[in-house]
């Protein structure tokens, strides 16, 4: 490519830097709290951060949890460890917060010219950036891992580097993304797909390293916490995975976190039935039609939707399925790649040369910046007063048992002071 194209398709590196604070802005805004009144929330206090505080940095890295090795959080609480333990859960917020911003950074990259023009990759980060009925995942460390899946995602069907330094880069976004939680497995394929097509050699270190990731996490998977992946009574049926579809994926792109999949009437469900026909109808429309980066993440975000459903966790409240809980729950992780996706393809449809495509397609954008509006602002986590319990941490007696309440209500933080 030549030096004027390059320009054309990305952003030179200052232009990335104020992209990146600009988006770190928008994550920010969307829910100022986990900036001005920062709070540990679940395992981002309850295991990552009293695990490094207990055992130090270094030796948390090598236990798994949920059945997987977590390296992120970790390493987010080793950074935690060296400040104030008042100001720990800003650390941690922060990490994620720069990690939820990348993907921006690298959409707009001349690396990725392939996935169209600086003008529809910029439509594309918006859209990422606003996209409703995700609120679990925003500022987040312990949802980080799937905001790191679509970076490395984008590191694979990004032009190859041509320094040492995005050498470097891509190997450490892989490296990370293989080391924390399950998605190497559904990122090797992609890999080794992208290796056979162009034919390089070069190509194939990226498959070899997501490899090794898998032989990592298997092994914790199997033999470090075999007992990790909780087993839940699923409670499939064809009818809650169309709820599902229909209300959480297409509908709450379009109109943001809804309770509509657990509705009983039957009127409703013949709409969501419709509803789940026409959105796949469109995702599939834009498989078939889009070029090869945009069918693999389309395939990508799928299995990860399936995989997501087939073996879910969490925690199961006594007497529910897991199906008819994930119904009930709207702006999880799990709805966040195939929302994306679909968002996404409405947004490629844009470009497309017939005129009812696009037509439908910027009617379905607009439709999607009501649901942009109401889902902007995301609630704050309910105040733990965790300044008052960092003071009086920081005030007791070496050897002090401390518990510490964290978001959500019934969690709680247990450390002994050093």
């Amino acid at each position: 490519m030549q030096e004027p194209q390059q320009r054309q398709a990305g952003l030179q590196p200052w232009q990335q830097g104020i992209v990146f604070l600009l988006a770190c802005t928008a994550i920010v805004s969307r829910r100022p709290d986990a900036i001005f009144h920062a709070q540990f929330f679940a395992e981002d206090g309850r295991v990552w951060f009293a695990d490094a505080y207990r055992l130090g940095w270094w030796s948390p890295l090598f236990q798994a949890h949920t059945g997987y090795f977590q390296t992120l959080p970790r390493l987010g609480a080793a950074l935690a460890l060296l400040v104030p333990f008042a100001l720990a859960p800003l650390v941690l917020n922060l990490v994620a917060i720069a990690v939820q911003a990348l993907p921006v950074n690298l959409l707009l990259s001349s690396r990725s010219a392939a996935c169209g023009s600086l003008r529809f990759r910029t439509l594309l980060a918006c859209v990422y950036l606003a996209l409703p009925n995700c609120a679990e995942l925003s500022s987040r460390i312990t949802s980080s891992q799937w905001l790191l899946a679509l970076s490395a995602f984008l590191v694979l069907v990004a032009a190859w580097p041509m320094d040492v330094a995005g050498w470097l880069f891509d190997l450490s976004i892989l490296l990370l993304c293989g080391l924390t939680g399950p998605f190497c497995f559904f990122l090797l394929p992609v890999a080794l797909i992208l290796a056979w097509k162009h034919r390089e050699p070069k190509q194939w270190s990226r498959a070899a390293l997501l490899s090794a990731a898998c032989l990592v996490q298997a092994w914790g998977l199997l033999v470090v916490d075999p007992s990790g992946r909780s087993n839940y009574v699923l409670g499939a049926s064809p009818q809650l995975f169309t709820r599902i579809l229909a209300g959480h994926v297409y509908i709450g792109a379009l109109l943001g976190g809804n309770g509509l999949a657990t509705h009983p009437s039957r009127g409703l469900f013949l709409f969501l039935a419709c509803v789940a026909l026409a959105g796949t109808a469109l995702v599939t429309g834009c498989f078939v039609k889009s070029a090869a980066e945009m069918k693999l993440f389309l395939a990508f975000s799928a299995i990860l939707f399936a995989a997501s459903l087939i073996s879910p966790t969490g925690y199961q409240p006594a007497g529910i399925t897991a199906w008819a809980n994930l119904a009930a729950i709207p702006g999880i992780r799990y709805w966040f790649f195939p929302t994306l996706a679909f968002a996404w393809s409405i947004a490629w449809f844009l470009r497309s040369r017939s005129v009812a495509l696009k037509s439908l397609s910027a009617v379905l954008l607009v439709i999607m910046c009501f649901g942009i509006v109401r889902d902007w602002n995301q609630p704050a986590y309910k105040d733990m007063h965790f300044a008052d319990y960092a003071a009086r941490f920081a005030a007791a007696p070496a050897g002090t048992a401390v518990s510490i309440p964290e978001n959500p209500e019934g969690w709680t933080i247990q450390l002994f002071k050093h």
